[in-house]
C-alpha cells in the first residue's frame, strides 16, 4: 500500500478518495448531530433575555430621544441599550425612549443588585409615562379649546 490512498467509486460513478476508515459514515453522523442539537435546544429551559443594568453614580441632566429633558438622580437604574464612541458613552433606555451619557457616570449592576435596581427603574418608568401622558393630554386640550370669536 505504501501509504497511498485507495480510490473507491461513489454512487455518482466518479472516483472518490477514501482513507479506508469509514469516511462514508461521516455525513449521516453530521446530520444526526445537528438533529440532536436542534432537539436539545427545543427541550431546554425557557431562556431569560440577557440585559445589563447601569446605575448612575451622580446626578445627570439628560435629553431623551423624544426631546424631553430630565434630571436623573444619583442611584437611578436603567437598562443598557448600547455603548458608543469606543465605550466612552453609554446609551440607556427609559421605557420607549433612550438617552446617552458618559460611561464614567455609570456603573454596571451585579446580578445581586438587579432586583433592587429593577424597582428603581420601574418607578422611573411610571414617572416618565405619567409625564408623557400629561403632555399628550395638555396638547389635546389645547387643540380642542374653542377659538375666541373673530371680531366681525
Amino acid at each position: 500500500d505504501n501509504g497511498a490512498r485507495r480510490c473507491f467509486f461513489h454512487v455518482t460513478g466518479r472516483p472518490r478518495l477514501n482513507s479506508g476508515r469509514g469516511r462514508l459514515n461521516f455525513i449521516p453522523m453530521k446530520y444526526a448531530l445537528a438533529l440532536a442539537l436542534f432537539l436539545t435546544s427545543l427541550c431546554g429551559a425557557e431562556k431569560k433575555p440577557f440585559v445589563l443594568y447601569a446605575m448612575l453614580t451622580e446626578e445627570t441632566k439628560v435629553e431623551l430621544s423624544d426631546g424631553a429633558v430630565w434630571l436623573m438622580d444619583k442611584g437611578d437604574v436603567f437598562p443598557v441599550a448600547a455603548y458608543k464612541n469606543q465605550q466612552k458613552n453609554i446609551v440607556l433606555r427609559l421605557a420607549g425612549a433612550t438617552f446617552m451619557t458618559e460611561t464614567a457616570r455609570t456603573r454596571i449592576l451585579t446580578k445581586e443588585e438587579e432586583e433592587k435596581g429593577l424597582e428603581v427603574y420601574r418607578k422611573n418608568v411610571r414617572a416618565y409615562l405619567e409625564s408623557t401622558a400629561k403632555k399628550i393630554q395638555k396638547s389635546l386640550d389645547e387643540k380642542e379649546a374653542p377659538k375666541p370669536p373673530s371680531g366681525e
